[in-house]
């Protein structure tokens, strides 16, 4: 797909329409409004957090330039008197058979020679490990025997994250309009050629702007033609509720952990003041094309109220788990759910100008990775919308791959062969059934 026009910056006075109050939506809008030249509108179908947006709930940190960003929004928050979003509990890396995968001796290789490698400590032995965490025990027995910690690594409240900066928005004069009827997009606004004069929300109102940033998350693909540049993929996600007599609510300071993600997928968090364990498999995940064109539509528990998670993908998480934390056997999942990417073909953000249409900018292909970049990314896409020419802006251009699908990144699980995602509920493959009541429940009797 080649350029129809070349892109013109937006002027001073100009008036931007954001689609999407995800992390994407959000930064993007705030950073426009710190230039105090732009009048900023937020549009989204729902209240903020975002019940259905893969910014919603809690998500590993590894940059230390984010860690400063939010260690900065909890001192903002701890005047407020209200809960810090960023925990700096460390996040431990796994690989087995005592031997760090490639991926892992990668990571700490990038980290050293962007000069943090004070943050790393190396845990050699499987007796290093149980000694500094003591929940990994079976873990290390099983195969899981060598690691290493980031020191400054930990979880964020990305809910939480999401609504404070929401109030900086608000705080800065950013407009917002919301619901399922007003604040959803419907489609772009033009009245001849290619321009884009604005969006068309559901309620049937042209809403006329300068420009549109389209920052949909995975709705992006379903909403305007990007040309099979990105693809809603959905992801797994459960959560137990150890009974208090579990080791999981004994042990102190528990970091987030990865169970050599390059071969598994899998990655988890701390047990959280509620009670619960949350953990996920980074995978090339599930698809749910409509019939229409065959474009993946994000399919959540807002619209499908009963969804919980693919049976292969529950099997997938018990098989492993059997291993990783073997106490969790004999308990219930509590909650799963299909939390969605928008995944670009190589696994990149996809931030440019759209080449097809005057006016309008895209933000998105997150493929996984998005909210972890909340305090910094809008300032990045800014740019964008302002046509300053940088590495970003050339890494993230719009772009021919070699691949028409999603490739993954070096984290994905099932990478392997032409392995490609499942399609949901094909009636046709029982395995992508949404699990029942019982089979989330416990596979070995409650102790």
């Amino acid at each position: 797909m080649q350029p129809s026009t070349a892109y013109t910056p937006p002027s001073p006075g100009a008036k931007i329409i954001v689609v999407g109050a995800g992390a994407f939506g959000l930064s993007t809008a705030y950073a426009l409004s710190l230039k105090n030249k732009y009048e900023v509108w937020v549009f989204d179908r729902n209240t903020i957090p975002i019940p259905d947006a893969a910014s919603t709930g809690m998500i590993q940190q590894i940059s230390t330039l984010l860690f400063s960003k939010l260690k900065q929004w909890n001192k903002e928050r701890a005047a407020m008197k209200l809960s810090p979003v960023f925990h700096e509990t460390g996040a431990i890396f796994f690989s087995q058979g005592g031997q760090f995968s490639d991926y892992e001796k990668q990571s700490m290789k990038a980290i050293r020679e962007a000069g943090y490698g004070h943050v790393i400590e190396e845990l050699l032995t499987p007796e290093s490990i149980v000694e500094r965490f003591p929940h990994f025990k079976d873990t290390v027995k099983n195969g899981f025997d060598i690691a290493y910690l980031n020191k400054e690594g930990g979880w964020c409240d990305s809910s939480e994250a999401i609504k404070h900066l929401y109030g900086k928005c608000k705080a800065n004069g950013i407009r917002f309009v919301l619901g399922p009827e007003v604040g959803c997009f419907e489609k772009l606004y033009q009245e001849s050629g290619n321009k884009v004069l604005g969006i068309q929300t559901k309620d049937e109102k042209i809403h006329r702007s300068d420009r549109v940033v389209m920052a949909a998350g995975p709705w992006t693909a379903s909403l305007i033609d990007m040309g099979n540049k990105l693809v809603a993929t959905g992801q797994v996600v459960i959560h137990f509720k150890p009974p208090p007599s579990s080791i999981f609510h004994q042990v102190k300071n528990q970091p987030v952990w990865s169970a050599d993600s390059s071969r598994t997928g899998f990655y988890g968090f701390p047990i959280n003041s509620e009670g619960k364990l949350k953990l996920a498999l980074h995978s090339l995940g599930y698809l749910n094309p409509r019939s229409t064109d065959n474009v993946s539509v994000p399919r959540t528990q807002s619209t499908n109220i009963n969804d919980t998670i693919p049976i292969k993908a529950l099997k997938e998480f018990r098989a492993f788990l059997s291993k990783f934390f073997p106490s969790t056997m004999s308990m219930d999942v509590s909650y799963s759910r299909v939390c969605w990417y928008s995944d670009s073909m190589d696994s990149n953000f996809l931030i440019s100008p759209h080449p097809n249409f005057e006016n309008l900018v895209v933000a998105s292909g997150d493929s996984g990775h998005g909210m972890k970049f909340l305090p910094v990314i809008g300032l990045k896409v800014a740019q964008i919308v302002e046509g300053i020419d940088s590495d970003y802006s050339r890494s993230w251009a719009w772009r021919d791959t070699k691949s028409n699908s999603a490739q993954g990144d070096a984290m994905r699980a099932g990478k392997t062969g032409d392995s490609k995602p499942l399609c949901m509920c094909d009636p046709e493959n029982p395995e992508t059934r949404m699990c029942t009541v019982e089979d989330l429940k416990a596979v070995v009797p409650k102790l």
